[in-house]
Formats: C-alpha cells, structure tokens, sequence
C-alpha cells in the first residue's frame, strides 16, 4: 500500500513516473472488534455517521484526531517517550476508541511511544483527502508495476538490463581496495565507477539488523467480508503483546485477478505466532460468509529482512540495496535510494528529476552535423496528480499503453 502523501507518490509526481501507472483506493478499512471485522470510519463524516459509536465518544475521539493533526511533535513536552496507549487513555478514550486509534489509525504496536504513536497518525490523517476518501493507494496490476515504471524511465535514458545474469562476485582494485566491477555467473566481466546490489547477496559477510517476516499469499473464491461493491481491503490485527499482523485483499478490480477470486496478502514482522494460527484467528472473524472451504491455494514463506544500506568498510564504491521491509509501504526504499544516490553523485545532481513529457521535447536542427534535443523544463504543476479511480470503478482503465517503450 501507498501512503498518498508518502515517499514514493511524491517521487512519482515529483519524476513524471507516474504517468506510467494508475492507482486505486484503498476503499476499504477493516477493523477486528468485538470478535467480527467491522468498518473503519476514516473520515469526519464517516465517524460522526457511525453508529458503534456514543456522540460523547465521537467528541472525545475527533478532539484526539484534531490534536494529531495540527499537533507539532516539540508540543508532547513530556508525553514524548510514553507509551502511546497511556497518552490516549490521558485524553479519556475507552479501550475501544484506543484499539481503532492505534491498530487502524497510527498503524503501531501497543508498546510505541506517544512520538510514534502521533507522528504516523499525522501521516494517515494527511493522506486522506488528497486523491479521496481514503489514505492509501495501490497500483493496478499489482506492486509489480512500481519497478516497472522506474524501469521503463531507465531504458528511456539509455539503460541497459542483462536478463538471466545472476551475481557470482565481485572485483576489487587491489590498490584503492574499491570495488571496480562484477562477475556474472557466466564468467563475463562488467566493469563499474560504482556497484549497487542487493545486500542478501552478501547476508553472511555483512553485519545487519536482522528480522523474521511471516509471509503468507492466499487464493480464495469470497472476500472475507462480504460487499456489493469490488472492494480493496485492509486489515491489521494487533493487540497489547503481539506485533501487528498486516492483511490486504484485492479482487478483480484491482486488475490482479479474475472475476469471482481474491488475493490475500498476509505478513506480520517479529512473528508471534505461526502463519496458520493467523488464518484460524482471521476465520473466527469472518464467521460463516469465509470458510477453510473458501482458501483454493496457499504459499507460506519466512524472509529475513536485513537493514543495511551502507558498503561494508573493507569495500569502498559497494553499496547495499535491502530488500522489502515489514512495513506496508515503500518509503524506506525511497530513502535509501536518495541516499545510496548522492553517495554515487555528490556533484549535486538531483535524485530523479523530472522526466519530460513528448511534447516538451523540443528538437533542434542547426542544418549541419546533428540534431540536439533539448526539452521545457517550466511545466506548470497540473501533472501534479496521479491516475485514480477515487469511484473505485471496475471497468478497465486506461494505463497508457499508447507511450510504452521497448
């Protein structure tokens, strides 16, 4: 999922990548109460609508809501380092409105501190509103596509891809101790200024912050909530000592499925429990409308999740690329590109600017030897949007076919 105002959606609007995809929202938040999966009201409207909730409860908890919101971190004074659960308890809400706060609001575990706590409930808050009533968006066709539009602007700038070329190694100048190239597992030989791979290749040789990911993809023939609608869901189920089980389900509006089946993507980071408790926790929810009858296919795996983004000291110009994280976006992929980015180009040149669009590319022709190509870089800010279906329609959707490159 993608925070609308996270990371990676201002670099597809800031880079014009996003004209290479197209978005849906997230029409649906789930939340486990009171033993069933109901809907998490993410709006003002949406919360004062609500029927589960007392009008003095709604008081209290869009007056907690509106101080998340404007509140400046330097503001907690005090409060800054206590667990988030106590300050909330501070402002007289009851474990219900805590529970929807923290597992379906500010997205944390029960042991975070009240900076965490209110610093990720700014970022749900700020993302809502921004391309609809909601505060996510996810790609059609899948996360797949996120490389992809990334790699289509590579090969548009003259990047080239060696397919099937797995990383045997590397070769280091013995006098600079640099990494000066790789070897492929064919023995051919590519020199490099500078490498970049992905620190799994080197999990034995490099010391990182290692964790467990619980990862678990289902295919199913009935969403585990019923809707007249073809919804994407999400779902994180927590409670006071258990870290937070991540569950999204897409169905064939999202372009990932055929008509009548689902995905169900299911991760928990730091896992207290195996996989298949967590699938008969999610059934006990779901009741009689999903069943063990409803699952038609299953794939369980553990990845281990290294956070290094830095070349280990006896290698200089070798730098680490980590791969997916336990969070549910890609925010800390964003950062340590930015980051490995100007390590590689400290002459100041800008991470990702703005590719142009056709007709901003402006051909030159002196009437001698060759052409040069320049293009407008003042182009006004209506690119400033991303392609979203905020009606969550399922007909196809255009995804610029029309400006694809081989």
């Amino acid at each position: 999922l993608y925070y609308a105002t996270g990371g990676l959606i201002d670099l597809l609007v800031q880079s014009n990548v996003g004209k290479y995809c197209e978005f849906k929202l997230v029409s649906r938040l789930l939340l486990e109460r009171n033993g069933q999966l109901d809907n998490v009201p993410s709006s003002r409207s949406d919360i004062f609508n609500s029927n589960d909730i007392s009008l003095i409860d709604k008081r209290l908890l869009m007056k907690v809501i509106m101080n998340c919101s404007s509140m400046a971190i330097e503001d907690l004074n005090e409060d800054e380092n206590i667990p988030f659960i106590d300050y909330l308890k501070k402002q007289k809400l009851n474990d219900t409105l805590c529970h929807l706060i923290i597992n379906s609001i500010s997205m944390v575990d029960y042991n975070a501190t009240t900076k965490e706590g209110v610093m990720k409930a700014k970022r749900y808050l700020e993302s809502i509103g921004r391309y609809g009533n909601s505060p996510f968006l996810y790609p059609l066709y899948g996360n797949g596509e996120m490389s992809q539009c990334f790699c289509r602007l590579c090969a548009v700038f003259g990047g080239t891809y060696f397919l099937r070329f797995p990383l045997a190694g590397f070769t280091i100048d013995s006098s600079t101790n640099q990494c000066s190239g790789i070897v492929a597992t064919t023995k051919e030989r590519f020199r490099a200024k500078d490498a970049v791979i992905c620190n799994h290749a080197l999990m034995d040789s490099i010391s990182s912050n290692r964790n467990v990911i619980h990862r678990m993809v289902l295919i199913t023939n009935q969403s585990i909530k019923s809707s007249e609608k073809d919804e994407i869901t999400y779902l994180r189920l927590s409670g006071p000592n258990e870290s937070g089980i991540h569950i999204i389900e897409v169905g064939h509006g999202s372009g990932c499925t055929p008509d009548g089946f689902f995905l169900l993507y299911i991760f928990q980071e730091k896992p207290d429990e195996n996989i298949n408790q967590i699938i008969e926790r999610l059934l006990k929810l779901t009741g009689d409308q999903f069943t063990q009858s409803n699952i038609l296919g299953q794939l369980t795996f553990d990845q281990v999740e290294t956070i290094s983004s830095s070349a280990p000291s006896s290698i200089l110009k070798l730098l680490l690329a980590h791969g997916p994280d336990g969070s549910i976006n890609h925010d800390s992929a964003v950062n340590t590109a930015r980051t490995m980015f100007y390590q590689i180009y400290s002459n100041g040149e800008e991470f990702l600017a703005r590719a142009p669009d056709p007709e901003d590319i402006i051909i030159e022709d002196d009437g001698n030897a060759s052409n040069t190509s320049t293009f407008n870089t003042n182009v006004e800010d209506e690119n400033s949007t991303l392609n979203t279906d905020a009606d969550n329609d399922t007909s196809n959707s255009n995804t610029n076919a029309d400006q694809e490159t081989s």
